[in-house]
């Protein structure tokens, strides 16, 4: 015979006990958290954007059942981002132009319902707000969908004051990776980090003309996967070249120098950013109990942010 169902009021007391048990968790979290913080000093970084990309990925990876995986990215980041908050002051500038797409969103799905966030009606306005140190991020438009003079020319510079790509938005589309709406990559004084997936933008000046096809032979020479390029003249006697190449690019990475000095059609290179890979379509379908991929050994996220609920904009 065969044990008499659960009652209605037997299963909301055990989700009512799940709910205690989470709750008990956060509030640990939140002291270990600050422990980090003490830990780190008080001229840390607070941003993690590699090690924050792994703790999705190996949740993602263990997640079974129907809870869309999509919300789970969601619930991580808010989380996250609080704890960024407890470690200092964070803020973000977002493209947001009145003819198009406002990148606010974007940036508030990422980053958190408590990170206050400046909408600014140009490229320049955020490139400047993440500069002067007005805001730690900024978001802007993929370079591949720049209208007229590009943004991305302005990176091509040395020095702290340069900002640099961090990361690529949406991490974690809500429609599950389908990527329907606007895309973004994010910008900080903040050197990258990597995550174990991730991509790399290069800036090359040439000091003369060369068809997309030798260039990408040139950067292979040197040791760059080349995925994409784009140019940009800068007047009659200067063009910029944005390449995305496979792999994690660090500022200081010895192919750029090496390609400068080796390399005669080259006059000067920047090592930009990197952002880790976003999750796809198939990271982010449903996988049932005893299926899919098995479970990373990542650990799980120590650092993270938030700040005080406010969108503004600036023209």
């Amino acid at each position: 015979m065969s044990e008499n169902p659960p009652s209605l009021d037997d299963l909301r007391r055990q989700i009512d006990e799940i709910d205690n048990a989470i709750h008990d968790q956060l509030m640990r979290r939140t002291e270990l958290a600050q422990q980090i913080a003490v830990a780190k000093g008080t001229n840390a970084v607070i941003m993690r954007p590699g090690r924050e990309a792994r703790v999705l990925r190996r949740l993602v990876g263990r997640h079974r059942g129907p809870f869309p995986k999509p919300v789970i990215c969601r619930i991580w980041r808010e989380i996250i981002s609080v704890f960024t908050r407890l470690q200092g002051p964070f803020a973000a500038a977002a493209f947001a132009p009145e003819d198009g797409s406002d990148l606010s969103l974007l940036a508030r799905d990422h980053f958190g319902s408590l990170t206050p966030i400046t909408g600014y009606g140009s490229e320049m306005g955020v490139l400047r707000a993440v500069s002067d140190g007005k805001a730690n991020i900024g978001i802007l438009p993929l370079p591949e969908s720049d209208r007229g003079t590009p943004w991305w020319p302005k990176l091509a510079r040395s020095g702290k004051a340069s900002p640099k790509v961090i990361a690529r938005l949406p991490f974690a589309a809500l429609d599950g990776g389908r990527r329907s709406g606007p895309e973004a990559v994010v910008i900080s004084l903040a050197e990258p980090e990597e995550s174990g997936q991730d991509l790399g933008y290069l800036i090359v000046e040439l000091t003369e003309a060369m068809s997309r096809g030798a260039l990408k032979t040139l950067l292979s020479d040197a040791g760059f996967e080349v995925r994409n390029t784009q140019a940009w003249a800068d007047g009659p006697e200067r063009t910029l070249h944005l390449v995305e190449v496979e792999g994690f690019l660090a500022s200081d990475d010895g192919r750029v120098g090496a390609l400068v000095a080796e390399a005669s059609q080259v006059g000067h290179a920047w090592a930009v950013g990197s952002f880790a890979v976003p999750l796809s379509a198939e990271d982010l379908a449903v996988v049932t109990e005893g299926a899919g991929q098995p479970e990373s050994p990542e650990a799980g996220a120590d650092d993270a942010a938030g700040t005080d609920a406010s969108t503004a904009r600036v023209s």
